[in-house]
């Protein structure tokens, strides 16, 4: 750490400071530095701080319009933080227009969980707080796993949600099991909606028969459309789906062709122009529980699961679903937003990874914790988290089947009191 530079506005009867940190990229080897960036919200200055680390990886932290939601009730609690993790938003943030320099697998290894949350110590010592609260969503709650691992005394409280990670896992062993919620989300989606399988197959069908371009230029391959399963493990996810499902054609002169604003929708999703990094760095936030590379896991273990393998005929295969939050190694050849990436992708791939959590540290920390926990949540396995919830001394798991993985921004206010409740210091 070399310096802390902060500049203060005003936004909604707030004081919002935007603190900056150079720190190095690499601790171990120091002399190349990036800058990390982390916005503050307070009410109050005489309340305690709450670092928020970001789901993802490779997503910036919020940047709030108005005051609401789990942030507006946390304000009334906490001057609030909100970290750009390293590499997103404001903290020297990667893609294809960036420095290329920086575009290799020396650098994209250095963005894991336990660089994340030495930056936020770093950033924790220069703001002079002798500890702090961290709220966790998704990988964020990856990264408090790590913060207590690596920093037990600089954390109070950690609430976790949707985030507990299985520790002595393999890759292997979580995309199983994610394919495997994922398989039951997509039945529970073909009932509610009984148009969405036949219109699925139709898609896949014709995009294995005719040339669509996406508005971006490149061709869309049924492959890559089956990626839009994602969108199953949201709240709204049948509904959101059902609507895209509903007319994706014209018929002109007996040709069939998907609809310009089809294209355009698919696009958006599609696209990993906004969040490289989480296509990149996806599959390293699971290295090293075990040994062993994580060598494409998500590629693999889906010709393990039925109603997932990568070139099923969509006519005549018993089960054909949808994928979720799987990356697979022909992304980086198919969007143009990860071109750049995929030589060094397929090196992280093979990359033999250090340990990121201490469940010997974490058992006897005395940190407070609890964590809300989705039932069926398609993107960190139930069984797992609950497996991770009985290393920490005192952590009072919340299961809940009202909420998707998206719980915190669907109902954030009440989630967000639960847990604070559940948490006494």
């Amino acid at each position: 750490m070399t310096e802390l530079r902060t500049t203060h506005r005003a936004f909604n009867g707030l004081d919002v400071r935007e603190h900056t940190l150079t720190v190095e990229w690499d601790r171990a080897h120091p002399g190349e530095q990036l800058e990390v960036f982390c916005r503050e919200l307070s009410a109050d200055d005489t309340l305690p701080p709450l670092l928020y680390l970001q789901g993802g990886p490779g997503y910036g932290s919020p940047r709030p319009l108005e005051v609401s939601g789990w942030i507006g009730e946390a304000l009334k609690h906490y001057r609030v933080f909100l970290l750009d993790q390293r590499g997103t938003g404001r903290s020297t943030r990667l893609d294809r227009f960036s420095n290329q320099e920086l575009i290799d697998a020396e650098h994209l290894a250095l963005l894991r969980a336990d660089h994340i949350v030495a930056d936020a110590e770093d950033l924790r010592l220069a703001l002079g707080f002798s500890q702090w609260d961290i709220l966790g969503q998704s990988f964020g709650g990856f990264c408090i796993t790590t913060y207590v691992s690596l920093y037990p005394d600089s954390v109070r409280r950690a609430m976790f949600t949707g985030g507990l990670p299985g520790m002595e896992v393999h890759a292997d062993d979580v995309y199983r099991a994610t394919y495997g919620k994922l398989a039951k989300r997509h039945e529970a989606f073909y009932q509610a909606i009984p148009f969405a399988e036949e219109r699925i197959r139709e898609i896949c069908h014709h995009l294995d028969n005719s040339a669509e371009l996406l508005p971006t230029g490149e061709r869309l391959s049924s492959r890559r459309f089956r990626t839009i399963g994602i969108e199953l493990g949201r709240g709204t996810g049948f509904d959101n789906l059902g609507y895209l499902l509903e007319a994706p054609f014209h018929i002109v002169r007996g040709e069939k062709r998907l609809r310009g604003d089809t294209l355009a929708d698919l696009s958006a999703r599609l696209s990993f122009e906004a969040a490289p990094l989480y296509a990149v760095i996806h599959e390293s936030i699971y290295g090293g529980n075990v040994p062993g590379p994580t060598a494409w896991s998500a590629h693999r273990m889906r010709e393990e699961v039925e109603g997932f393998e990568e070139n099923l005929d969509p006519r005549a295969a018993g089960r054909f679903y949808l994928t979720g939050e799987h990356i697979y190694p022909w992304l980086f050849e198919e969007d143009p937003a990860l071109h750049a990436f995929r030589r060094p992708a397929d090196t992280l791939a093979m990359r033999e990874w250090s340990r990121l959590y201490a469940p010997e540290i974490i058992g006897s920390s005395e940190v407070v914790a609890a964590a809300a926990i989705y039932e069926d949540d398609i993107f960190v396995p139930l069984e797992l988290s609950l497996a991770t919830a009985r290393r920490f001394p005192d952590l009072q798991p919340w299961v809940m089947d009202t909420h998707q993985h998206d719980g915190l921004r669907a109902d954030g206010e009440h989630i967000f009191t639960t847990l604070l409740a559940k948490t006494p210091v």
